[in-house]
């Protein structure tokens, strides 16, 4: 097993190698960022100007030996291991399929994208099409792939994809209910300057 998980990763090693010398894209996986594989259960939000993700962290269990299963309740009062990403000055965000059995369907997916991992795309062709598309503007500013990154989040059940200035990551130890909470007075204070997305 260890011969097999080494070969695919030389694999994918390769073929974002080959993807970065054609000049086209490929995705690189962003360190200490890590969910729970079975149920990380990825809740978006966003009001256009501020954008988060809230899900659970991996805990796992020295008892555990592969025959039952860690049942996940959101609406649950204990305090559980949750992690937040704040994407800083999102331009745009996209949540839903594809999902980890139809991930090798994804267009990165022979180009580094790997599952249950978050990533940012290099060479983004998305970022590409949104500063084509803001070109019209009459303020338009070029240099978008110098300003803003490609980011991808491969959950269990969802992908979630988002462009944006940078990324913050925080861990919380409190209810599920209560982040949210949290993110919804976030989302409704006014964000600071800091936080505001690239000028056009």
């Amino acid at each position: 097993m260890d011969s097999e998980l080494r070969a695919m990763s030389a694999w994918r090693e390769a073929t974002r190698k080959a993807a970065r010398a054609r000049g086209e894209e490929y995705a690189t996986v962003l360190p200490d960022i890590g969910w729970d594989v079975g149920a990380p259960m990825p809740h978006v939000f966003s009001s256009g100007r501020q954008a988060f993700v809230l899900f659970y962290l991996a805990q796992p269990s020295p008892d555990w030996d592969g025959t039952w299963v860690r049942v996940v309740d959101p609406a649950d009062p204990a305090p559980a291991a949750l992690g937040l990403i704040e994407f800083v000055g999102p331009h745009s965000v996209k949540f839903g399929g594809p999902n980890d059995e139809v991930l090798h369907g994804h267009p990165l997916s022979e180009r580094g994208l790997e599952a249950y991992r978050a990533h940012e795309v290099h060479n983004s062709r998305w970022i590409t099409e949104a500063e084509r598309i803001n070109s019209v503007h009459s303020n338009h500013q070029g240099g978008w792939h110098q300003r803003m990154h490609h980011y991808v989040l491969t959950f269990h059940d969802e992908t979630l994809e988002c462009l944006a200035a940078d990324l913050r990551l925080a861990r919380l130890t409190c209810a599920f209910p209560e982040a949210v909470a949290q993110i919804a007075a976030r989302l409704v204070a006014l964000p600071s300057d800091e936080d505001a997305e690239p000028e056009d």
